[in-house]
């Protein structure tokens, strides 16, 4: 396991977030990845996966499945929201599933401030902008 993503973890559990790592401290493979669950007032339970690797960190979330009918509309609304929040990247895949991205430098040094600082900006996000995307969810 990288020494970013033992620093994170060891941060994270010092801060009380709850995660589960899928990558055994032992590991030795190109990227190990971390989950993090929330719940917001918008938004329902979901899990950002971080995808770590020696320099950085690739954060991913799952948000729900396009409704039929809605692709045109959908496309204008995550052009709207790349436009408002450029620190994330938000877009639907060629099966509808939607979902949100960051990308992120991560270092041992500052792995803690970093990963908690980006997962708390991509689930204030989304808690935020969520019920914009239902609208266009199955």
């Amino acid at each position: 396991m990288y020494d970013n993503s033992v620093a994170l973890m060891q941060e994270m559990r010092s801060a009380g977030i709850e995660y589960r790592s899928d990558t055994p401290l032992e590991d030795d493979n190109l990227i190990d990845t971390i989950r993090v669950g929330w719940q917001g007032s918008n938004l329902p339970r979901t899990v950002v996966l971080m995808r770590v690797n020696d320099r950085g960190a690739h954060l991913e979330a799952e948000l729900g499945t396009l409704a039929p009918g809605v692709r045109s509309d959908a496309l204008e609304l995550m052009n709207a929201l790349n436009s408002d929040y450029r620190w994330l990247k938000f877009s639907f895949d060629e099966t509808g599933v939607v979902a949100c991205t960051s990308d992120i430098f991560l270092v041992p040094e500052v792995a803690g401030l970093f990963g908690m600082a980006a997962l708390g900006r991509m689930f204030d996000t989304l808690n935020e902008v969520y019920p914009r995307i239902r609208e266009v969810l199955a």
